[in-house]
């Protein structure tokens, strides 16, 4: 079924209550296991009652200058390393998922845009759990001690913040390309670069675009991370929340469009190049204008685990929705020292061989 709907919506407060168990009245939060609601005093479990689709929303002038605190929840600053962690209004954080400090504290302003949407998770605690510690003892360079120490007991689940973006572009375009041919008079043979001059206009769209708007999380393992099932998407309620961190972006909504045109710029180049077959640019100008932008702000599922070895922090990354890993982790200087040394024994044994041989 398809959950993105194309018409703007109008900027509004929206309260959202916190759904209540049929049961006992207690409040339900969101289980990963069955997708839906589960009441964490007497456990009856229920289905989403939510059959509002995920909008996209224009963005305007307005919407940039948006500063309406986001009452459903509460900042945690970590003086150890600068993350800032949103959990709901009630919940306590005791240590930062990024680094493990104790040194948090707490802020009741949470400014900025509140999510339209989340990705929920699909692969629960404990399937993240036994994924790790199957990706750690893979890691064949790994030292013992890091292979040893179960990094899973750090892990933490968290939604990291990223803004969708979704535009029409117009593109034109003049310049000079060239292409590597090669002449022949039957006699020679000879390598040169025919250069031909080129004009024109090409649209192209651009659907829900990712980029990453927190801090914490490199650009490149965000995109490693990739992809997120947009078939998935819900529309945001504060049950996803109930006791899972969120990033909060610090990246704002114009400097992240400024990323996003970037990238198109630098794709439309691309399919210009590969429109021409060149392999060769003199001179390419490219005029682009977008249309109809639109944007989402959305939450992704993400496990994180902390290791230090050595006085140095790393962190790993899963794929609350796939199980995909990526992070660095620590090298043994000993195995790469023996592997190198093992590739050269044999590679001198073959060339013996080979040598006896002849």
């Amino acid at each position: 079924m398809e959950q993105w709907q194309e018409e703007p919506i109008v900027e509004q407060n929206v309260t959202i209550e916190q759904t209540k168990c049929p049961a006992c009245g207690a409040n339900m939060a969101f289980d990963i296991e069955t997708g839906g609601l589960k009441c964490g005093h007497c456990h009856t479990k229920t289905d989403f009652n939510d059959n509002e689709k995920v909008q996209r929303r224009a963005i305007t002038t307005d919407v940039l200058n948006q500063h309406q605190p986001w009452k459903e929840g509460k900042i945690f600053n970590c003086a150890n390393c600068g993350a800032k962690e949103v959990l709901t209004a009630k919940e306590i954080a005791r240590s930062c998922a990024f680094c493990g400090s104790s040194q948090i504290s707490a802020s009741n302003e949470l400014p900025g845009i509140q999510p339209d949407s989340v990705i929920p998770f699909t692969i629960t605690e404990e399937s993240g759990r036994e994924r790790f510690r199957k990706w750690i003892r893979s890691r064949w360079f790994a030292p013992r001690k890091f292979k040893r120490e179960d990094v899973r007991e750090h892990m933490q689940a968290m939604y990291t913040p990223c803004w969708s973006f979704t535009a029409m572009t117009e593109n034109s375009y003049q310049g000079t390309l060239g292409r590597t041919v090669t002449i022949s008079n039957g006699k020679q043979t000879r390598t040169t670069i025919r250069w031909f001059r080129v004009a024109g206009r090409v649209n192209q769209p651009y659907t829900d675009h990712f980029i990453q708007s927190g801090e914490r999380i490199t650009t490149k393992n965000f995109n490693r991370l990739k992809p997120y099932n947009l078939q998935t998407v819900r529309v945001y309620r504060q049950e996803f929340l109930s006791g899972i961190i969120a990033e909060h972006y610090s990246r704002t909504l114009e400097a992240c469009f400024g990323d996003f045109s970037t990238f198109v710029k630098q794709d439309i180049r691309r399919l210009i190049i590969r429109r021409y077959r060149a392999d060769h640019v003199s001179v390419l100008n490219i005029q682009t204008n977008f249309h109809d932008r639109k944007f989402n702000y959305v939450l992704l599922p993400l496990y994180i685990s902390n290791y230090t070895y050595k006085q140095k922090l790393y962190n790993f990354y899963l794929n609350g929705a796939t199980g995909k890993i990526v992070g660095k982790y620590p090298k043994s200087a000993g195995k790469i020292f023996g592997a190198i040394f093992a590739t050269v024994a044999i590679a001198a044994a073959v060339a013996v061989t080979v040598f006896m041989l002849m």
